[in-house]
């Protein structure tokens, strides 16, 4: 869980849009997210190499007063500064800095935000402000020197004193008089001008209008008319006064105010974030938040005031208003968080951040801020407190302590197992209440646990009270982000009571073989033990069941009752009666291999899940006489918990190795291209004589190689825990056929042959002549047979390991027998648990991941086989499993003659463009992933492939669109399409329909990416030579479209013929009957079909796809037993 927590952290870290940044006090940067590195136009290395106090062009005159206010108070205020880009312009940021302690050492934890679009919008601000004033003042000094037109006219309007009119016109007086001075006036604005005077004499009123007078240069002006009618005393209009104001600036810079409003409102709208402006009070400022109204929905008068606080959650607006008030009061910033109603109805968390903006006397002009999305982050928050939540109501004591072994985390199993509350043990060393006993010396535990990161085993613990305890301590180290040990996840499952169970279990076995051995007690005695034996059973946690040899039932528990749900009543009668699923099966198993212990899990009432151990039981007639079975017994145990428990970790692992293969990929593929540059073109242009120089050469090539190697282990890793996830939850797809198990053997050892050369050890194989044959899937048993004969290997240092197979009842047994450092009893059960493995793991490296043989084991269970284990401490191993025997009357058919159906399928499919034309050679890889595709271009260039990036589906289809590649490379997961929507697009296109597509993903999905009709379906981590080979053959074919249907009832055949064909590079579709035939034929347009001799007889399939279009050429092989 920490792990997973840590992971998640260190993505908000990585992907916060605000700069992170953690350095020491010299400036020396420990830690930096993309985002700082962005603001700096620079690689996160690249910044890492730089000081923190010289990021602005010149010295930092500041940095000892910041550091002296952070030793006081721990912060230092948000200020504003600017640092230098890396192509040399200034980037205003605004920083906020505070002391943290971490391991001992003070360092300063800094978040620098980008504020060049708010340091523009000022500035466009600030100058249309200055224009407005600007023109303010070319207007004031216009009418002190009375640049006004003044112009008199008669009662009816005739104009006579024209001299400021005639002298701005450059008209005559002539021209000017009896309206002629109307033609000075724009023609555009004639019309409504006379208008308007013509009204204004008629009704003796104000005359006001705007228009445009053309000066003596030619060029048109804006002025602002007025006049007026002088009146006589009599009430008559004697004349008309009236001037014409020059406005033309005024008017001007109105229209570039305007510009810059709409160029603010612009930039506000592009904002992800929510732009908005109040006044001093708080009142809502309409056209200050557009993208509030665009994103609430409200209407600007529903805005204006107070109104904007409808759309803030009810249960937000007593603490938002307490907030406003109080930043209003001390002019400060205005920041707190609350949940903002959509448009669309739903509520979402945002951080909300405004500051005032003053006036020059200190007062507050207008508040704008900002209101940050950060739902998501709520949630994934909400996340991480309920699985917090899940650990804490965990059954298991659940225990964090840092390396001085004080207590940190300490959950209600803990509280419950100990009997000392959280708050009683907070902060305090654990062996303050607890008493340890260990099964060895805790130095040495504590020294295979820094070497390996966890330890595991039993150990006693005598709490401060007196109670004894045995639990099962699993110990897993944890590291600060700089690798160093910083605490240990301490997790406890009480066994107290199994081993006591245990105990009294062997005990009761020893003393009913000796009571029925001796039979001279008196037959008063033998019931009185019989009585005591059965109190015991009674009283047992577990479920117990006993029946005879004829299969009635002799004894059962109150706890076998109360698992299944059965009424408290006695049990009569034979076991098969009994309404509980699969447990007369495991009854019969006992009677059939009396000597061996059969395990299965058994459904128990209320959907829980119980473990059953049954075993038959012997008694002795007569001293020397062998025992003789009398009976069953069966023991449930409820493991609902466990199996939970358990499921949480496979999710949680198969998780994580899911995630782990995209960076997996970065890190093997590069190591792999610097080791190929290094051998290839570095060490050979290095002098060798130098002998100092000829070691480091060797080491950097052997680290490289390690590191090479380790990832490829990793990868082995991920898949191991991704195939028993897919097993566990039922996604595998099995192919079960009849097969030869003498053939099986054969490929299993041809494939591990190369280990016995290695390791100098003898090869046997004993198979039984005329085996039947078994039923199974073959990929998967031969995954069995290798990892049994692996492991052998591995722990045989000499010797030999024999392989044998025989028939033995039903089935067939195959069994691996080695020489090696065998297994003790006690560990013997645990070798087909997941994550478990055998001997000392704290003393002895681990040889693998405990994956092996638990798969193992899924895989034999599914082929309803069994697999066991046979072994002595010192004295080697014999790991045996059955497989059922195939009682199909069918007779297998004839062996395919597969070199002849090869030869007909290239001499009738035809290849185009056989001869690549270097033009064509463009490869487009589209990946959401920078490194992935930096990685695969140079791959890709290296083997003389010209390379296109694509950094999402809709870039990709857009790319496709304007030059066609010769081959793509497609993410599956990818934002906004992913990478199955852009196959699907690209085929159902005509024009696109045949460019080569190989899917590279960290997930497998083939069925749907073949059904699509992509060509090729790789997983990461990349297989760079396989993926290259699939390139070179798709190009070389020319065309996606070399599918091949095959059509066979039989599956043996139909797998055989899908692995040949697959291997020559051809996409083959599979069908197993002639609908599934010609529905698969009319959607994938194969090139050929190969079709069973028995189906061709129906010539009304064949005639149905002879007569399809697209389907006319499609050549038909027909498959006969001759």
């Amino acid at each position: 869980m920490s792990n997973q927590l840590d992971q998640y952290n260190r993505q908000l870290f990585e992907q916060c849009p605000v700069g992170l940044v953690l350095c020491r006090t010299d400036g020396t940067l420990v830690q930096i997210n993309p985002a700082y590195a962005a603001i700096l136009g620079r690689t996160v290395p690249e910044v890492l190499n730089l000081n923190y106090w010289q990021m602005n062009p010149e010295k930092y005159v500041a940095k000892q007063t910041i550091l002296e206010i952070l030793e006081q108070t721990g912060r230092y205020r948000s200020y504003e500064q600017e640092y230098l880009h890396k192509d040399g312009h200034l980037v205003p940021v605004k920083i906020s800095e505070r002391i943290i302690e971490q391991d001992g050492e003070r360092l300063i934890y800094s978040s620098v935000e980008d504020i060049s679009d708010i340091k523009l919008s000022q500035k466009e601000y600030q100058h249309s402000e200055a224009i407005l004033k600007q023109s303010e003042a070319r207007y004031r000094s216009l009418v002190k020197t009375n640049t006004q037109i003044i112009w008199v006219s008669t009662p009816e309007g005739i104009c006579f004193e024209l001299k400021d009119w005639i002298a701005y016109t450059g008209q005559t007086l002539a021209e000017a008089e009896n309206g002629g001075w109307i033609d000075a006036v724009h023609p555009d604005d004639r019309g409504y001008t006379g208008e308007a005077w013509g009204i204004a004499v008629a009704n003796l009123s104000m005359y006001q209008i705007e228009y445009r007078i053309r000066g003596k240069d030619g060029n048109y002006r804006y002025f602002w008319v007025w006049g007026a009618p002088v009146i006589e005393e009599d009430g008559s209009v004697r004349e008309w006064i009236g001037t014409c104001t020059d406005i033309h600036d005024r008017k001007l810079a109105e229209a570039e105010n305007q510009r810059l409003k709409e160029r603010y409102r612009s930039l506000v709208t592009a904002s992800s974030q929510i732009v908005w402006g109040a006044a001093p009070e708080g009142l809502g400022i309409s056209c200050d938040m557009l993208t509030w109204i665009a994103y609430t929905g409200q209407t600007e008068e529903e805005v204006d005031g107070w109104g904007w606080l409808n759309a803030v959650h009810p249960d937000d607006r007593s603490h938002s208003t307490e907030v406003w008030n109080a930043a209003v009061a001390n002019q400060s910033l205005y920041q707190t968080e609350y949940r903002l109603l959509g448009k669309d109805g739903n509520y979402r968390y945002f951080s909300v951040c405004g500051a005032p903006v003053l006036k020059e006397d200190g007062s507050i002009r207008e508040w704008i801020g900002t209101c940050t999305n950060i739902h998501d982050r709520k949630l994934a928050e909400a996340e991480n407190q309920r699985l917090l939540d899940m650990l804490n109501h965990s059954s298991d004591a659940i225990i964090v302590r840092d390396i001085t072994d004080r207590i940190s985390y300490w959950n209600q199993g803990a509280e419950s197992l100990y009997n000392l509350t959280r708050e009683q043990v907070k902060d305090q060393c654990i062996y303050t209440f607890i008493t340890k006993t260990f099964p060895k010396p805790k130095t040495e535990i504590i020294a295979d646990l820094l070497q390996q990161g966890n330890w595991e085993g039993e150990v006693e613990h005598l709490t401060c009270n007196g109670k004894l305890l045995t639990v099962q301590s699993r110990w897993t180290l944890q590291r600060d982000f700089l690798g160093q040990p910083c605490a240990i996840l301490e997790i406890n499952t009480d066994i107290t009571a199994r081993k006591q169970a245990e105990v009294a279990l062997r005990q009761l076995n020893q003393e009913l073989e000796a009571r029925v051995a001796e039979r001279t007690a008196a037959l008063q005695n033998t019931l009185a033990e019989a009585q005591g034996l059965n109190a015991i059973l009674d009283n047992l946690a577990d479920g117990l069941l006993v029946t005879d040899t004829a299969g009635e039932i002799t004894h059962f528990n109150p706890a076998f009752l109360a698992m299944h749900g059965l009424p408290d009543t006695t049990l009569n009668g034979h076991y098969r009666e009994l309404p509980i699923s699969g447990l007369a099966a495991l009854i019969d198993r006992t009677q059939s291999h009396p000597q061996e212990v059969f395990v299965a899990e058994v459904a128990l009432a209320k959907e829980r899940i119980g473990q059953a151990v049954a075993t038959a039981i012997f008694k002795k007639t007569a001293a020397n006489e062998p025992a003789a079975c009398f009976g069953s017994a069966l023991l449930i145990r409820d493991v609902t918990a466990e199996k939970e428990i358990d499921k949480m970790k496979t999710d949680f692992i198969s998780t994580v190795s899911h995630e782990l293969r995209t960076p997996l990929t970065s890190v093997l593929g590069f190591a792999s291209i610097i080791k190929e540059k290094l051998e290839t073109d570095v060490f050979p242009m290095i002098a060798v004589e130098d002998r100092k120089l000829q070691k480091t050469i060797k080491r950097v090539a052997d680290n490289l190689n390690i590191i090479v190697s380790e990832a490829e282990r990793l990868t082995s890793l991920i898949n191991d825990v991704l195939d028993i996830a897919k097993m566990e939850a039922g996604k595998v797809e099995w192919q079960m056929q009849p097969l030869d198990p003498s053939e099986l053997v054969d490929w299993a050892t041809n494939s591990t042959w190369a280990l016995f050369e290695t390791n100098g050890l003898q090869l046997i194989t004993e198979i039984e002549p005329g085996l039947p044959q078994i039923v199974g899937d073959r990929n998967r048993l031969l995954q069995v047979l290798i990892n049994l004969i692996s492991n052998a290997v591995k722990f045989t240092e000499s010797g030999s390991v024999v392989c044998r197979v025989k028939q033995k009842n039903d089935g067939v047994c195959i069994s691996v027998i080695d020489t090696g450092i065998g297994i003790t009893f006690e560990d013997q059960p645990k070798v087909f648990e997941k994550f478990r493995q055998v001997g000392d793991t704290l003393t002895d490296k681990p040889k693998g991941t405990g994956l092996g043989l638990p798969i193992c084991k899924q895989i034999i269970d599914h082929h309803g086989g069994r697999i066991w284990v046979e072994s002595e401490a010192g004295k080697g191993s014999t790991f045996s499993f059955i497989i059922p025997t195939y009682k199909s009357d069918n007779k297998t058919s004839s062996k395919l003659n597969l070199d002849a159906l090869v030869k007909q399928l290239k001499e009738h499919v035809i290849t185009t463009n056989t001869i690549l034309n270097e033009n064509r050679k463009t490869i487009l890889v589209v990946d959401d992933d920078a490194n992935i595709r930096e990685l695969l271009r140079q791959q890709l260039e290296n083997e003389g492939y010209k390379v296109r990036e694509a950094k999402d589906g809709v870039d990709a289809i857009h790319q496709i669109k304007i030059v066609r590649p010769d081959l793509i490379l497609l993410d599956v997961m990818m934002p906004q399409i992913n990478g199955f929507d852009v196959a699907a697009v690209l085929k159902n296109d005509p024009q696109t329909a045949d460019i080569p597509i190989i899917i590279l993903s960290i997930i497998e999905n083939k069925e749907r990416g073949y059904h699509i009709g992509i060509d090729r379906y790789l997983t990461k981590p990349i297989n760079t030579e396989q993926l290259l080979n699939e390139i070179g053959s798709l190009l070389y074919q020319g065309t996606s479209s070399k599918k091949v249907l095959v059509v066979d009832k039989n599956a043996s055949t139909l797998k055989t013929i899908s692995d040949v064909l697959q291997t020559q590079g051809y996409n083959v579709i599979e069908a197993s009957d002639p609908q599934e035939c010609i529905n698969k034929a009319l959607s994938a347009k194969p090139d050929m079909i190969i079709i069973d001799s028995i189906f061709s007889q129906e010539a009304e399939m064949v005639k149905t796809l002879r007569f399809e279009k697209e389907l006319e050429n499609v050549f038909f092989i027909m498959l006969s037993d001759q």
